[in-house]
């Protein structure tokens, strides 16, 4: 069953916070197991427990189990400050179904609350729900970065898409 805004009943988005570094881990290690469309290859992924004092994270958790998340990255320096570089997660069971969505309204929402006047991101050109989704919520395809992931031996192509706060 959904909510009005379309996402799932029982799910609850909020920030992340220090408790959920071993959940967060677990989650990010799982996409790496069950998605062709994240970074890392499963085993790659480190433990990092800090974040960079402006870099903040949203959550998506149903039943006491995070289901997906956004990690905004943002730089210390003063003209790169305003910018959050953002990675997108959600579990497979959860995609389709407004997850994504909330999360992404929730991380805009904290991005603008924190002062940042920028959000970008990258996405594998053919991820078409992907890609779908970040231009619902009014990314723009800015760049081609042509051959910049190696995925299962393949040269994959991302587009560069930005969204001015």
């Amino acid at each position: 069953m959904t909510n009005s805004d379309g996402t799932l009943e029982g799910l609850r988005i909020r920030l992340a916070d220090a408790d959920d570094d071993a959940s967060l881990f677990d989650l990010r290690s799982a996409l790496d197991r069950e998605s062709r469309f994240m970074m890392l290859e499963p085993g790659e992924r480190e433990r990092h427990d800090e974040l960079p004092s402006r870099s903040f994270q949203v959550v998506a958790e149903e039943g006491g189990r995070l289901v997906g998340y956004v990690h905004v990255s943002v730089l210390p320096y003063a003209r790169a400050r305003h910018c959050g570089q953002l990675v997108v997660g959600v579990r497979a069971s959860h995609t389709g179904r407004g997850v994504g969505r909330a999360l992404l309204d929730a991380t805009v929402r904290q991005a603008r609350q924190r002062g940042l006047r920028r959000l970008e991101l990258t996405v594998m050109t053919h991820n078409r729900a992907a890609l779908a989704l970040y231009t619902r919520c009014g990314f723009q395809v800015e760049g081609l970065r042509r051959g910049s992931l190696q995925v299962d031996g393949e040269q994959v192509d991302e587009y560069y898409m930005g969204l001015l706060l």
